[in-house]
């Protein structure tokens, strides 16, 4: 008996609710059954038949079913009490027919290891349960019980070793389904069969991170996210290996990434892997699918704010096209969705607050927003050995807005308009030598554009502002496996970065143009070995960058070691140093709408310091039974920030000081998984402080410390239905007042607003209430439906985000104080409807 099985392609084998599908079909009857107790089950093709009895005989005997007649047309479908029985396979190398010696074979929360012949055995487990098979850590097959029931002699399961290798895995299902840890501390979010979370109609993986302890927003947004402490630019983004510098859409609200398409997820907050530069707080790294379907298959869909689709195309068997796009639904005329996000993102700017205009008369406006991304991913797997890939992606957020004033005297119109675009193209080519060797080239280009104009018609007044990236990057990747508990990875990194700052107003037209540039070369190495029969775990590397234009090198060691403990407990320790060549500036004196712009910059030898970073952090894994226990604390110092890039509001907000700011921090999460529930609790204590030495006081709180972050979500699962509620509790922000017996000096220089020490004060608790629910069908044998509904902050409450103060000139000419506070979404209903094939 033989069980072909190349990489992770999928046998012959079709679903059992597809059988059953056909089966009404072709009978004219309905099934009655709970969708998820079967929709793991595979069985072979149905055999022609002249009866019904027959085909349900078949299945009943293959997949241990029990058929019940309810009525004339109605029948039940129940699993048997599951036989307990034995099986074994032998495991072969595809390209050798050499045996696998020491895969592990997981069932039940029990792992085994194949034998120098590559031959396994499990006893007593049900016939309906599935085995997974793991090759130096990497899934590579998942086999029903059944399929393998022995009948006299163990079957050959054939499995090419023609793979990317992944760490192993040692916590799973961590906080919830589809989101695990791995040997080398990152976590790692699988986009399949993800459960259901607070506040989501789709698993878009960018607010999936924020789920987990120490990864935060402190505007709220998708795709802003602060890591330990750290300003969003510091956590690298990549999709497919290529940097992203615009991830989101609606001013980082929405994700830019196409949920459907982003199938593998590695995050890392300490002991980053030493191929990946840059982001001195964290990685986010995405990936799209390898994987090559034996049939078409898409979907399509739509909810309050965007429509998309998606298709994977599988022109021949070794080729592969991949293509999705997404655009806005931009209309506000009774959309809740797009009214609350607009009036949370253009709150407090010249957008909504046409009041402050002091010119008298009949106004009007109009403003259309527009956003869009579309994908394309071409993979050719030339040989068993050999794969060649094509990646591209482009996003574009466009902002139109005109005010026109018209008055017995005076008539005005003045026209803005916000643009951000942001373009990548990349070529990979991977190859296998052999099972110990392989190689991996990626050449990539990445392009952002952020631009800004407004145009007073009637005044002919102009003004326009330019922020653009130009990155090309080419990256070389060598892995070598002399056996299973010794790895040895190393690479080569260029990159080479422009960024272009263009100004023009009406009193200055020429155009103000500065342009730098900067290129790096990095070599990196690592090691990942075995030590104690698995016991001890270390994953180490160095990285070495040198930039000739600034004559500056950096030697940076990473290291994460793993020691298991015992069966339920395992500890591990993590510390790295890292640096920085490319962040943001938040620019408030040039933003011509009032919407917070950023600006990205090149580090340099005067005014931008490259930004440096050490961490060191100790923690563990509890598992026992359904309960899951992660904790861990760290001490975090970044070096190189500068006041004037960071967005004060305050004192600070035109000095010019470099410092650091340091982070000490706790992070804790408890989880409890049943069949049908899963109820976790996370909370995170972070103590995060800047320090100036050239400024009195020299150290007072970061603009983003959350003193207390907790968060207490469940999820529920019943039949074709899942429901999740969660709340989140965390420490308002710091902000600065005025001091109250003076809050207005006037001296020779000017007007000015006295403060308090910065960040002297901090707003109210943040609380919110999310809920979400999803219904999934399968409406014929081809399509299937899924609804999902959201809830954002329930209960409606105005939290507070931030809060500054500004000087405004009252009736008679003299200087007023007004406060400024800038609030989250409140109630945001949302439903997205997806048809898929």
């Amino acid at each position: 008996m033989t069980i072909s099985v190349v990489g992770q392609e999928s046998t012959t084998t079709i679903p059992l609710i597809k059988a059953l599908k056909k089966i009404e079909k072709s009978y004219d009857v309905k099934f009655s059954y709970n969708r998820r107790d079967l929709k793991s089950i595979e069985v072979t093709s149905i055999p022609e038949t002249k009866n019904i009895a027959e085909a349900l005989n078949h299945l009943s005997a293959e997949a241990g079913l029990k058929f019940t007649q309810i009525k004339e047309r109605y029948i039940a479908v129940q699993l048997q009490e599951q036989q307990l029985i034995t099986v074994c396979g032998i495991l072969i190398e595809t390209e050798s027919s050499v045996p696998i010696y020491e895969a592990e074979i997981t069932v039940n929360n029990v792992t085994i290891m194949s034998d120098s012949g590559g031959n396994f055995r499990v006893t007593e487990i049900g016939e309906n349960e599935n085995l997974s098979v793991y090759v130096n850590g990497f899934l590579v097959r998942t086999i029903s019980a059944r399929e393998l029931k022995s009948t006299g002699q163990c079957p050959f399961i054939y499995i090419s070793q023609a793979y990317t290798y992944l760490p192993e895995v040692i916590l799973d299902n961590y906080i919830t389904k589809g989101i695990s840890k791995n040997i080398s501390g990152a976590t790692v979010i699988q986009n399949e069969n993800f459960d259901i979370l607070p506040s989501l109609i789709e698993p878009d993986v960018l607010q999936i991170a924020q789920a987990l302890p120490g990864i935060d927003s402190a505007d709220e947004t998708a795709a802003n996210l602060n890591v330990r402490g750290g300003t969003s630019d510091e956590f690298l983004i990549l999709w497919d290996d290529i940097r992203m510098y615009q991830s989101g859409h609606f001013f980082g609200l929405i994700s830019a990434f196409n949920p459907n398409l982003t199938k593998h997820v590695t995050i890392y907050k300490n002991g980053t892997a030493a191929r990946y530069g840059e982001g001195v707080s964290g990685v986010i790294a995405m990936e799209s699918s390898s994987d090559t379907p034996e049939q078409f298959q898409g979907g399509l869909g739509i909810n309050l704010t965007s429509a998309n689709a998606y298709a994977e195309i599988p022109a021949t068997e070794n080729f592969l096209i991949t293509v999705s796009g997404r655009t806005s639904i931009n209309t506000g005329i009774g959309n809740p969705v797009y009214n609350e996000f607009f009036s949370k993102v253009f709150q407090n700017t010249v957008v909504t607050n046409l009041q402050n205009n002091t010119i008298e008369g009949e106004r009007s406006t109009d403003e259309q927003f527009n956003f869009f991304d579309v994908s394309v991913k071409a993979l050719w797997k030339i040989s068993l050995k050999d794969e060649v890939s094509y990646h591209f992606l482009g996003i574009d957020n466009k902002l139109q807005f005109s005010e026109r004033i018209i008055s017995q005297n005076v008539g005005s119109l003045v026209a803005s308009e916000l643009e951000q675009q942001n373009g990548t193209h990349g070529i990979n080519y991977k190859r296998s030598w052999n099972r110990n060797f392989s190689t991996k080239f990626l050449a990539s280009t990445s392009k952002y554009l952020r631009s800004e104009f407004s145009n007073d018609v009637d005044l002919n007044l102009l003004q326009s502002n330019r922020n653009e990236v130009d990155e090309t990057s080419i990256k070389i990747d060598l892995r070598y496996a002399p056996t299973d508990e010794f790895q040895v990875f190393g690479g080569y990194q260029y990159t080479d970065t422009e960024i272009t700052d263009s100004r023009v107003n009406t009193t200055n037209t020429a155009l103000l143009k500065t342009s730098n540039t900067l290129y790096a070369n990095a070599l990196f190495a690592s090691t990942s070995f075995k030590l104690f029969e698995g016991k001890t775990n270390i994953t180490s590397g160095l990285r070495f960058t040198q930039y000739p234009k600034l004559s500056q090198s950096f030697f940076e060691p990473r290291l994460h070691i793993s020691q298991k403990i015992n069966p339920a407990l395992r500890l591990h320790i993590s510390g790295e140093l890292k640096h920085q060549s490319v962040y943001q500036s938040v620019n408030l004196r040039n933003n011509l709408l009032g919407v917070e712009t950023k600006d990205w910059l090149l580090a340099d030898q005067t005014l931008n310091p490259i930004l440096q970073s050490k961490q060191v952090g100790i923690g563990g894994n509890f598992r026992r039974k359904n309960w899951t226990l992660t904790s861990e604390i760290y001490s975090k110092e970044v070096t190189g920030i500068q006041t004037k890039n960071l967005g004060f509001r305050n004192q600070l907000q035109d000095a010019n000081f470099t410092g650091r700011y340091n982070v000490t921090g706790a992070e804790i999460s408890i989880n409890k998984r049943t069949k049908q529930w899963n109820v976790w609790l996370s909370y995170a204590h972070q103590d995060n402080s800047y320090t100036f030495d050239n400024f009195n006081p020299s150290s007072f709180r970061n603009n983003i410390e959350s003193r207390h972050t907790t968060t207490l979500a469940a999820s529920f699962d019943y039949k074709d239905f899942s429901f999740s509620l969660g709340n989140t509790l965390k420490s308002g922000l710091p902000y600065t007042t005025p001091i109250a017996e003076e809050p207005i000096i006037t001296t020779l220089e000017g007007t000015t607003i006295n403060f308090n020490a910065p960040n002297n004060a901090r707003l109210p608790s943040y609380f919110r209430s999310d809920f979400s629910a999803s219904y999934a069908v399968d409406l014929d044998e081809t399509f299937s439906g899924k609804v999902n509904i959201a809830f954002l902050n329930i209960f409606n409450r105005n939290n507070a985000l931030d809060r500054y103060y500004v000087l405004d000139i009252d009736d008679t000419g003299a200087p007023t104080l007004r406060r400024v506070d800038q609030f989250s979404l409140g109630f945001t209903p949302n439903i997205s409807l997806q048809l898929l094939f």
